[in-house]
């Protein structure tokens, strides 16, 4: 009887010995993944440190990485992403500029269609030169800021609009300048949905019924 109850007691002792590592086990705290701010589910990228204003993590097809290991400098892409933003919100406005308040009081713009993906076709060799080179032009200015190498030089300043800054806190600059870039995201997503919408349905709504 005593060597049943024995056995019988053999893996209860056992099981009771090995609790306390198994508690330890489950109790283990386990690495904790910093996820992206913006996408949940996905790791957040090494490259984007939280320091540019803007930055929530979101890159998910890890494009910060890839410039980071080849040597790049992610200050030249959010100067990049500024600049796309600045010519979306432009073409927002001259997208429907043209249909709601009228066409340049010019004799070569009497004919020019009101829709603005027809439009781009028919302006005139001149005029079409000129607006080539004043783009190079600006460019070439811009260019010469973004590749000085300068250590001093501030992201997508390039002295236009910087009195607005003057008088204000360092937060409130950076304020600023996270509206600035909010506006620009959202100006390039509008801009490719408005191409499309018109490409589609040849009318803008609400704004424009039919171009």
């Amino acid at each position: 009887c005593n060597k049943m109850l024995s056995l019988v007691g053999s893996p209860l002792s056992l099981a009771g010995a090995s609790a306390p590592g198994v508690a330890m086990r489950a109790g283990t705290p386990a690495m904790a993944v910093e996820r992206s701010a913006s996408i949940p589910f996905l790791k957040k990228p090494p490259a984007l440190d939280g320091s540019m204003v803007g930055d929530v993590g979101f890159d998910p097809l890890g494009i910060s990485t890839t410039i980071i290991e080849l040597g790049g400098d992610l200050r030249y892409v959010r100067e990049a992403e500024l600049m796309h933003g600045r010519q979306a919100m432009l073409a927002t406005v001259g997208f429907v500029f043209p249909k709601l308040f009228g066409t340049l009081p010019a004799e070569w713009a009497k004919d020019i269609s009101l829709n603005p993906l027809e439009a781009q076709y028919q302006i005139p060799p001149v005029a079409l030169g000129q607006i080539a080179i004043s783009i190079a032009i600006a460019e070439g200015l811009r260019s010469r800021i973004v590749f000085s190498n300068d250590p001093d030089y501030v992201v997508g300043d390039h002295g236009f609009g910087a009195g607005m800054l003057k008088g204000k806190s360092e937060a409130q600059v950076k304020d600023m300048k996270m509206k600035e870039l909010a506006h620009c995201r959202l100006a390039m997503v509008a801009i490719t949905g408005m191409f499309f919408q018109t490409a589609i349905t040849g009318s803008l709504y609400p704004l424009v019924d039919k171009f």
